[in-house]
């Protein structure tokens, strides 16, 4: 007998179908631009996905541990035995994707193109297996001037110079990772470089605040996260700076339910590089920035009242430095080594209540994560090795962690991709 959720499923599957095969059997309307007109095209494109890993301890991460950030704690039992310290294993299937890619005739004198992506991780940790949305994004070419309108890779990620690495995590924390809806105007007047611009929202990876992970902390101050970049690309060289500009309002209502309005921006700074010839690949990125924790990075800020039940707040954003290195050589048989770290610079003014955001009792950061890709026709075999290592200690003066100690996590990982 077929229960509620084989229904659902059933639903799911028939959903995906329409969506993704439909438009193959579309014709376009001749009323549209008659019988020369240009036809639609969409190729189907993604790949089957089997990841296999062992943690030597417990860790903090997501997706059941397959999106790993760094090793979780010491906590200790009445015998001072760390009851995060046994070795973890799991496996996953649930970041394989489809996406569909979207060419159509010109619009507004435009090359028109466009992409639909989605995987079965989920939005939560609730919702493994969950049918979501990765990018959904409709893009404008002219001659100098570019528009992307939807979801797509928030411009801090710069898909252009990413880690090469195995792990779904793609360098996070040291690396942005996060997609978001945007609008997103470039220009390139000619020659090498593009000068980009985005107004930016937030979906699935959100600010913290008190009332947990929302988008509401940017959306009520009606001002959209902004990005400026530049970017050039001359030979084997990429190369990019930028600036990133966000402002939240935390709360309407203060703890004696007295409206208050407080507002606070943060900002980060970009720099980011790459240089590739034949089977050589070298990348790197500096991130200098303040309350990143929605781009799966360390960060946040405090939240401090300001007294006499008035419902007036501050709010105090930490700072951050994350880089990253990352080398790969080969082809049908690559090898690669990323290097990461990341450091706590505390606050700028002495400051004192509550932390919203990732990493408040952790100093610094590293990763070395070593790693082999075998090739062969469409299916690849890769293993990684990723040392991440923490100091956890007490925040202090400025929200500077003190009285460190070092937890690392090893994670030995295979994965299996086919791609089609």
């Amino acid at each position: 007998m077929c229960n509620i959720n084989s229904y659902t499923l059933m639903k799911k599957v028939l959903l995906f179908g329409v969506i993704f095969f439909c438009p193959f059997f579309i014709e376009p309307s001749a009323a549209e631009g008659g019988e020369n007109s240009e036809r639609f095209s969409v190729s189907l494109t993604g790949f089957v996905k089997s990841d296999y890993w062992l943690d030597s301890r417990s860790v903090v991460a997501s997706r059941e541990d397959l999106f790993l950030l760094y090793p979780a704690k010491m906590e200790e039992d009445p015998l001072g035995r760390d009851l995060n310290a046994d070795p973890v294993f799991n496996f996953s299937a649930i970041t394989s994707r489809v996406a569909a890619l979207i060419k159509g005739p010109d619009a507004f004198g435009a090359a028109v193109s466009g992409m639909i992506e989605a995987d079965f991780s989920g939005v939560s940790n609730a919702d493994i297996n969950g049918f979501r949305l990765r990018h959904a994004f409709v893009e404008l070419n002219w001659e100098k001037w570019g528009l992307l309108l939807g979801q797509w890779w928030h411009p801090i990620f710069a898909p252009e110079v990413a880690p090469s690495v195995i792990s779904l995590n793609t360098g996070a924390p040291f690396q942005p990772f996060i997609r978001s809806p945007q609008a997103t105007l470039s220009y390139t007047p000619g020659g090498s470089s593009t000068l980009v611009f985005s107004v930016i929202g937030q979906r699935d990876n959100v600010s913290d605040g008190p009332a947990g992970p929302s988008s509401d902390y940017l959306r009520k101050t009606a001002i959209p996260n902004m990005h400026l970049q530049w970017k050039v690309k001359t030979g084997n060289i990429t190369a990019g700076l930028a600036g990133d500009y966000k402002y939240l309002r935390p709360r309407e209502l203060s703890e004696e339910n007295k409206y208050t309005s407080e507002k606070f921006g943060s900002y980060a700074f970009m720099a980011f590089g790459g240089y590739r010839k034949e089977m050589l690949d070298i990348r790197a990125r500096a991130i200098y920035g303040q309350n990143l924790s929605e781009h799966l990075m360390l960060g946040g800020y405090i939240e401090s009242e300001t007294g006499g039940g008035s419902g007036s707040y501050t709010y105090t954003p930490l700072d951050h430095l994350a880089m990253w290195t990352n080398f790969t050589y080969g082809n049908s048989v690559k090898g690669g080594l990323f290097l990461g770290f990341a450091k706590n610079l505390g606050t700028r003014d002495h400051t004192s209540g509550k932390f919203y955001g990732r990493g408040e009792d952790i100093g610094w950061l590293y990763r070395i994560s070593p790693s082999l890709q075998f090739r062969s026709g469409s299916v690849s075999l890769c293993a990684e090795l990723e040392l991440t290592a923490a100091a956890y200690g007490t925040p202090g003066n400025r929200a500077r962690v003190e009285d460190t100690y070092r937890v690392s996590n090893t994670r030995m990982l295979f994965t299996a991709l086919y791609h089609f």
